[in-house]
């Protein structure tokens, strides 16, 4: 059997056509770069093995025929590096959409997370800000509450001193006793004090004035030695005394009062700061 140039032109052009078809299905289905090498090597047998049996047919000197499978090698060559070309293109856009995938990823999470962190910064803001009007209007309640209580004891102790009959010079005497007996006890021990001595202003076995109490013989030490005249009562001394002047009694219907458990055989009444008080 013998081939003519034109049989041979389509053997080859078809071998072409089926090889560059096979590869172009490879890369369609993602049969990967690892078989494009295997037909390469196909396709090249395949012309190797046309070429041979057209160089064995053609003996009458045909020159043409060398020119013809040159030019077929060198368009397989060229169809096979535009598809590898092309598949490094498609490999390059992959990676690009990876990476702009990735990076949209990235900025949508930091977005997020920007957007949390200005809604928390936002609570706390909102919270402070309640917080502040809260402890404003606490702070507003407290000091209306503390000046109508001030208001309240001093009517209190103004209707208290007007019925007693209490003199300022009287007062002032009784807040500088009990600051000079103890002006650090605490605000019950210095209420008990100028309880003492308005008990015995009321009992008919002592003075019935302020000073006569504090001043008879024997008694109050501090009257004395010095220490009342130069007392100086702090403000809690003053409403200590307010207090016990207004009615507010922290040791009964005591006497006397003393550091200790007792107190020359007196009846122990209570203990108001640091004095115990007696009957």
């Amino acid at each position: 059997m013998f081939y003519t140039k034109k049989n041979e032109l389509n053997i080859i052009f078809a071998a072409a056509i089926a090889v560059v078809a096979a590869f172009a299905l490879m890369i369609l289905f993602g049969a990967g770069r690892v078989y494009a090498d295997e037909l390469d090597e196909a396709s090249e047998e395949a012309v190797q093995a046309e070429v041979v049996n057209t160089e064995v047919v053609n003996t009458d000197g045909d020159s043409d025929n060398d020119g013809m499978s040159d030019a077929v090698e060198a368009e397989i060559e060229e169809t096979m590096k535009a598809a590898e070309r092309a598949q490094a293109e498609a490999d390059a856009e992959v990676e690009r959409q990876k990476k702009a995938a990735e990076d949209a990823r990235i900025q949508a999470e930091q977005e997020v997370l920007e957007k949390k962190q200005a809604i928390e910064e936002e609570n706390k803001r909102i919270e402070a800000e309640r917080k502040a009007k809260e402890e404003e209007l606490a702070r507003q309640k407290a000091e209306e509450e503390a000046r109508k209580a001030a208001e309240e004891a001093q009517r209190k102790f103004e209707e208290s001193l007007s019925a007693s009959g209490m003199s300022d010079a009287d007062f002032n005497a009784l807040c500088k006793m009990v600051q000079a007996e103890d002006g650090h006890d605490s605000i019950e021990g210095r209420i008990g004090i100028a309880n003492v001595i308005l008990n015995r202003v009321r009992n008919p076995r002592f003075p019935n004035s302020i000073m006569g109490v504090i001043s008879a013989p024997g008694q109050f030490g501090p009257f004395h030695n010095g220490a009342f005249a130069a007392a100086v009562p702090s403000a809690s001394t003053v409403e200590a005394v307010k207090k016990a002047v207004s009615g507010v009694n922290t040791v009964g219907g005591a006497l006397y009062f003393h550091r200790g458990g007792s107190f020359n055989g007196k009846t122990y009444v209570a203990t108001a700061g640091v004095h115990s008080f007696f009957a």
